[in-house]
Parts: C-alpha cells; structure tokens; sequence
C-alpha cells in the first residue's frame, strides 16, 4: 500500500512540477526539482531540470543534465529529442542530427525531432530530406501552419510548383490572416510567370491587414513593382501612396511612386520624390533611375 501511495505522490510532484514549468516558473520549479531528486532516483526529474535550463537559454548546463539521463536510461527518447533542440539552436548541426535520428529510433511519433531534422536539412540545401521530415512531422499535427510554410519553401527548391502552392494553401486555410503566406505565395507565383495570381495573392495579403493591422510594408512595394512592370502606373502611384500615407518617410514606396509619376508625365514631382528616396536610403537601384531620366531629359532629340 505504502509503495502504491508513494508512487502516486511521485506522479503528482512530476505534474506539480510540469505545471510550474508550463508557466514559465522557472524559479520556483528549480529548487522544487532538487529536492525531488535527492528523494527520488528517476531521471525523469533530471530531465525535467533540463528542460528548464534549455528554456531558460543555459544550453551548457542543458547538455550536462539530459547527458546524465541518458547514462541512467539509454532509452529514454525525449533527452535524445531536447539535446537535438539544444544542439541545433547552438549550430551543432551534425550532433542536433544525431540526437534527433536517436529520437525517431526510439520513437517514430517523435515529431519534435522529425520537425528539428528538416529544419537541420533545410540548412544544409538537402531539400528532399527536409520535405520527408517536415510531410512526417505534419502526419501528426496536421494544423501547424508554419511547418506548412516550411514545405512549401522546399518544394519550390525542388521545383516543386505545384505541391509548394498546395502547401501554401494549407498554411492560409489554417492562418488566413498570416500575411507572410499570401507574400510568398505571390512570390511562388511571380517565379512561375503567374503575375495575375501574384497580384492577386498581393492584394488578399493587404485585404488581411485591414483586419489586423499590421503594416507589412513588402506587400505594397511588391504590389506596386507589379503594376509599373505591367504598365499600370496610376494602380502603382495609388498603392505606393496608401503605405506612405501610413508609412510616411517610407523609402521604397517613395521611390516607386515617384517613378509612377513620371511615367505619368508628372516628371517634377517624380523627381522630387526619387531624391526624397535617395536621401531616405541611397540605393543604387534609385541613383540609377535617376540618372537615367537625367539622361532622357538632356539627349538631343
């Protein structure tokens, strides 16, 4: 009965524990997991201990706990798992790949260690792999939508167009108001040739923000270069203008209304703007295109 009863107080410390780690208190669980330790030999506490160290960012002390768990159980996947986090975020790549492959030995439904090994072979450009980690990994948690994204990245390394989009979809249908997608999406489709959809996806990206508000300021000048690449320079001033009136000294979108503005024969004012720009950020792609209106203007005819 006594054994029963003990082991029962075991199992409520651990989730006491986890509890307090669950909410970030960190220095509250420390002190409790030592004295869980001196009472208990189970390397799970250690591992807990190591858990908050790695939250915490002391990724030294991190290794030499989890080290001690796997020296008392080799089995034990989730120290494997956490020493790969620990390595990877330390740019131990070939060790993080070690520990994470240990994980998946171990566990196949350890799906941290699949998501670690795809991000460790997305760093090295060895993108098959990563898609296989990353489509193993969302087997079982189907609704992350940045590994979505993650994959979608891939794919269109591999050239991939048509499963990179369908990724990126994923990723919208789980985050539709996630700006990025829909800017990387239209990136997809610019690659592709689809400047329709592109523009499109640009301006469901806009639409978004007039719900949350953010200013993601790379959707109008991707927008805008756009439209002056399809000589549709009134919709590339109009947009330019909408983030300078939320963005005012904002140097892209100066430029890029600018040179919508000579183009529509306000050759004045576009110039005033392209200097504002230059002064702003003196980009060579904007002394460029200044110096050649320059050029224009003084060519004999």
């Amino acid at each position: 009965m006594g054994i029963v009863d003990d082991e029962s107080m075991k199992e409520f410390q651990i989730e006491l524990i986890e509890s307090l780690i669950d909410n970030q208190l960190f220095d509250e669980a420390l002190p409790f997991l030592e004295r869980m330790m001196k009472k208990y030999n189970d390397p799970y506490f250690i591992y807990l201990k190591g858990k908050v160290y790695y939250l915490t960012g002391k990724f030294k002390q991190t290794i030499e706990e989890l080290t001690s768990v796997i020296a008392m159980d080799s089995d034990f996947w989730k120290a494997y798992e956490l020493l790969g986090e620990t390595y990877r975020l330390t740019n131990s790549t070939e060790l993080a790949e070690t520990y994470y492959f240990k994980a998946t030995s171990l566990n196949p439904q350890a799906i941290q260690s699949w998501l670690g090994r795809g991000k460790v072979a997305m760093l090295r450009r060895e993108f098959q792999i990563a898609v296989l980690c990353f489509e193993t990994y969302l087997r079982n948690k189907k609704n992350d939508s940045e590994v979505w994204r993650l994959l979608a990245r891939n794919y269109k390394e591999l050239e991939n167009h048509t499963s990179a989009i369908d990724a990126y979809n994923e990723a919208i249908d789980i985050d539709p108001i996630n700006q990025l997608f829909y800017e990387e999406l239209g990136d997809l489709f610019q690659v592709i040739g689809r400047e329709d959809l592109a523009q499109q996806k640009y301006l469901e990206g806009l639409q978004v923000e007039e719900k949350t508000r953010p200013i993601k300021k790379e959707l109008y000048h991707k927008l805008a270069r756009l439209y002056l690449t399809k000589k549709n320079n009134q919709k590339a001033f109009n947009i330019s203008n909408e983030l300078l009136a939320l963005l005012k000294d904002d140097p892209e979108a100066t430029f890029l209304s600018g040179k919508a503005l000579i183009r529509l024969g306000q050759r004045y004012e576009g110039i005033t703007r392209i200097k504002r720009a230059i002064k702003k950020d003196p980009q060579v792609e904007y002394e460029e295109f200044l110096k050649n209106v320059d050029r224009e203007l003084f060519s004999p005819r």
